[in-house]
């Protein structure tokens, strides 16, 4: 039976307000996840803010893990984050040069493409994470090829949490179609969760 891991080379999981809890269990769901989908190589994202918290037990997860992983350092950003000034601030996060971001779900296009060029001409990439949890997107997804066009990569889940609509499935199809899709963001990790095997069918039936 095919699986995730014998197409998306890398999966990628981020450690945000719907993942993390007072237990940890995404330690354990999150392997899980791993060995059933049979994945080789996976990467965690850690928000900035809480990277003293969760660095030692990524660590520990990546080390006990018998994959090849590794994590990287996220922003959270606002309408009213300078993208200019997280780079100027943060620079022994930013490994080579490829900044990652997670907008909020309010984030407009208007405000997040001001500092794109610029930022690009300095040889940053920025790496938009979940993208399809914006509300602008949703509405108009066509927002999602004016920051691919303005050089951001592209990472969407795919899940219902973050909904196009009656036309999802469609939508993301031809987000695929038109290769503006860079990476794929697994949301939910919990087997039992309702989501669960709906995200994994999504993505076996486009990828």
């Amino acid at each position: 039976m095919l699986k995730l891991g014998n197409l998306i080379y890398q999966d990628t999981f981020l450690l945000d307000c719907d993942s993390l809890n007072g237990n940890n269990s995404w330690f354990k769901d999150y392997k899980s996840y791993l060995m059933n989908n049979e994945f080789k190589s996976f990467q965690i994202g850690i928000p900035f803010v809480q990277k003293n918290k969760l660095l030692d037990l990524v660590n520990e997860f990546i080390e006990y893990s018998n994959l090849n992983g590794s994590y990287f350092v996220y922003f959270n950003i606002t309408n009213e984050t300078k993208l200019s000034t997280i780079i100027e601030n943060n620079q022994s996060e930013i490994i080579n040069n490829k900044v990652f971001l997670l907008p909020d779900k309010n984030i407009k296009y208007s405000k997040l493409s001001i500092d794109f060029w610029d930022i690009n001409l300095l040889g940053y990439e920025i790496y938009l994470l979940k993208c399809d949890g914006m509300k602008e997107c949703q509405k108009n997804p066509n927002i999602i090829n004016k920051l691919y066009q303005k050089g951001a990569k592209i990472g969407i889940t795919g899940s219902k949490k973050h909904s196009f609509g009656f036309l999802h499935k469609r939508i993301i199809k031809q987000l695929v179609k038109e290769k503006l899709v860079n990476f794929w963001i697994t949301e939910t990790i919990f087997e039992k969760d309702y989501n669960y095997s709906k995200e994994i069918k999504m993505k076996l039936e486009l990828i």
